[in-house]
C-alpha cells in the first residue's frame, strides 16, 4: 500500500557510532542513535560514476549506444551537507568530535572538550576493523518503514564543521552546518525502527556571551555582531574492497581553521586595518567568545593571522574581521568548551 503522505519535517538525521569501522551496529535498541537537530533532512551526495559518452559502435549514429554505458557505485565518496540550530549534546558532539583529537561518546553519555592540537593529524584507518572512536554511521530515518526505507551512510568522518551565531537572526541562536562523508556504498534498503535519544532541548545564544572575556585579535571587549568559525579536513579513500567501496580512509593534508567576526567600527578597532597590513601572527588571544556559563561552547583560538579586514556596511558601520588559526610548538589551537 502507498497511502502515506510524508512531511519533510517527520523525517530524522541520527547518528550513531560505529565499534568496527564502515559497519553500522543495531540500531533498535539501548537509545543509541543520537538525533540531531536539522533545518531540513537533504540528501547525499552519490557521486555515481557514469559514462555516457558517444562512442563509435558499430550502429554507428550520434546518440549514445546502450551497448557504451557504464556505471560504477563502488568507488566514489558519498557526502551529506546537514545544518540546524546547535545543542551541547551527543549527537552535535559527534560531528565535532569528529574533526577533534576527543573519542566521540563516553559509555555514559558525559561530554568532553572539543580540542584541536597543534601535531594533530586526523583518524585514519581502514575498514572493517574493530576500531572504536574512528568512524560513525548516519541515518536518514522515514516516518515509517511500510511506505518508506531509512538511507543509512556507514564508516562516515566529518570533514567540515562550522558554528557561528548572528544578532540578528533567530535571536542569536548558536547554528551548525556540517559535511559528512564515506567512501562506503550507502543502503537504502534498512526497515529497522532506529531506538532515538532526542537531541536536548538547552539552547545556547549570543545573549548569554561574557562581553567582558570576548577578545578579537586581542582586542578586548569589542561589540560583537555575529560571528563563525569553521573547521575544515577533508577526507581522502584509497583501495577496493570489492563490492563495499573503498578499503581505507584517511585525511587531507591540511586541517584548517578560521575565523570570522562582525565587530563596530570605532576607535577600539580603527587600527585593526594597520594590523592587517602588517601581517603580525596574534600569539596572545586571537579569538574568544566565551558564554557566562563556560561550558555552553565557549570558544578559544590562542593564535591567529588576519586574512582580511573590511567594512561591513549596515544601519551601522561595522567591520568584517576574518583569521586563520595557526599553530604553535605545542597547544591547543582551538578549544570549544562543553564541559
Amino acid at each position: 500500500m502507498a497511502n502515506a503522505v510524508f512531511s519533510p519535517k517527520d523525517f530524522k538525521v541520527l547518528l550513531v557510532k560505529e565499534t568496527t569501522t564502515g559497519t553500522t551496529p543495531t540500531i533498535t535498541s539501548g537509545n543509541v542513535c543520537s538525533q540531531l537537530d536539522v533545518d531540513s533532512v537533504g540528501f547525499p551526495s552519490l557521486n555515481i560514476n557514469q559514462v555516457t559518452a558517444v562512442r563509435t559502435h558499430a550502429n554507428g549514429g550520434r546518440i549514445l549506444h546502450q551497448d557504451d554505458f557504464f556505471q560504477d557505485n563502488t568507488m566514489r565518496a558519498v557526502e551529506l551537507s546537514i545544518s540546524g540550530t546547535f545543542h551541547k549534546d551527543q549527537g552535535h558532539a559527534m560531528l565535532l568530535y569528529s574533526l577533534t583529537d576527543e573519542d566521540y561518546i563516553a559509555e555514559d553519555g558525559s561530554l568532553t572538550d572539543a580540542i584541536v592540537t597543534s601535531g594533530q593529524t586526523g583518524d585514519t584507518g581502514k575498514y572493517g576493523e574493530s576500531e572504536a572512536n574512528k568512524t560513525f554511521s548516519i541515518i536518514l530515518a522515514s516516518p515509517d518503514t511500510t511506505d518508506g526505507k531509512n538511507i543509512v551512510l556507514s564508516g562516515c568522518v566529518c570533514t567540515n564543521f562550522t558554528l557561528s551565531a548572528d544578532m540578528g537572526t533567530d535571536g542569536g541562536l548558536y547554528k551548525y552546518s556540517a559535511t559528512v562523508s564515506t567512501g562506503r556504498k550507502p543502503s537504502f534498503a534498512s526497515t529497522d525502527t532506529p531506538s532515538i535519544t532526542a537531541y536536548s532541548g538547552n539552547h545556547i545564544s549570543m545573549s548569554g556571551i561574557d562581553v567582558s572575556e570576548t577578545k578579537i585579535h586581542s582586542l578586548a571587549s569589542p561589540i560583537l555582531s555575529s560571528f563563525e568559525i569553521a573547521i575544515d579536513h577533508p577526507a581522502v579513500y584509497t583501495g577496493v574492497d570489492e563490492t563495499n567501496g573503498y578499503a581505507c580512509f584517511g585525511r587531507g593534508e591540511e586541517l584548517s581553521i578560521t575565523a570570522n567576526a562582525t565587530i563596530k567600527y570605532d576607535s577600539l578597532t580603527r587600527d585593526l586595518f594597520s594590523t592587517f597590513e602588517t601581517g603580525a601572527v596574534d600569539t596572545a588571544d586571537a579569538f574568544t567568545i566565551n558564554q557566562n556559563t563556560d561550558s555552553n561552547a565557549s570558544i578559544q583560538i590562542p593564535s591567529a593571522v588576519l586574512t582580511d579586514v573590511s567594512f561591513n556596511e549596515g544601519d551601522v558601520m561595522m567591520l568584517n574581521v576574518a583569521q586563520k588559526a595557526v599553530a604553535g610548538d605545542s597547544g591547543a589551537v582551538l578549544t570549544i568548551d562543553l564541559t
